[in-house]
């Protein structure tokens, strides 16, 4: 009796990458109280999802904000300098990391036109494309391809809602 073939993909695994900057406006914005809101954005949107999930910034938010990676527990943080450090290094990321293509959904948590071929590519393989960013900031490329859009507002009160709400 023949054995099937195990699938690579992992059913209802999800693969996030985070571009912290992006999200709030450049590495002199990265603050604790930022990153915190966004945390509780991602644990309302997607807390009961098994992710792994990868973050990436330039060192300077890092210097700002030296304790970033305690604002992510469990999220591997990379740093890259230069004006597309982190972009690259996510899409590097979505790219390379065996673990996106076992992934059934990919969450895009940014909106940088770089995204556009990684999402196109991991889509045609038939992942799932969420993207969470800011209102006006999500590349149109982006918002064409994905399957779920969600707005942050940085900005916003921890206490009130920062979720503005999807598509």
């Amino acid at each position: 009796m023949k054995s099937a073939k195990a699938s690579l993909v992992i059913k209802n695994r999800s693969f996030g990458v985070i571009d912290i900057e992006n999200l709030v406006g450049g590495s002199d914005n990265v603050n604790p109280r930022i990153c915190k809101a966004l945390q509780k954005c991602l644990d309302n949107l997607f807390g009961n999802l098994p992710i792994m999930w990868v973050a990436a910034t330039g060192p300077n938010a890092v210097r700002n904000h030296h304790l970033l990676a305690f604002d992510f527990p469990g999220v591997r943080l990379l740093r890259r300098a230069g004006i597309d450090g982190a972009d690259e290094c996510l899409a590097e990321v979505l790219t390379k990391e065996p673990a996106s293509r076992r992934s059934t959904q990919i969450i895009i948590v940014g909106g940088d036109k770089r995204m556009i071929p990684c999402a196109r590519d991991l889509k045609t393989n038939g992942c799932r494309i969420v993207i969470v960013g800011r209102r006006g900031t999500i590349a149109r490329g982006l918002i064409e391809i994905a399957d779920e859009v969600h707005y942050f507002s940085p900005y916003a009160q921890i206490n009130n809602s920062h979720l503005e709400g999807g598509i």
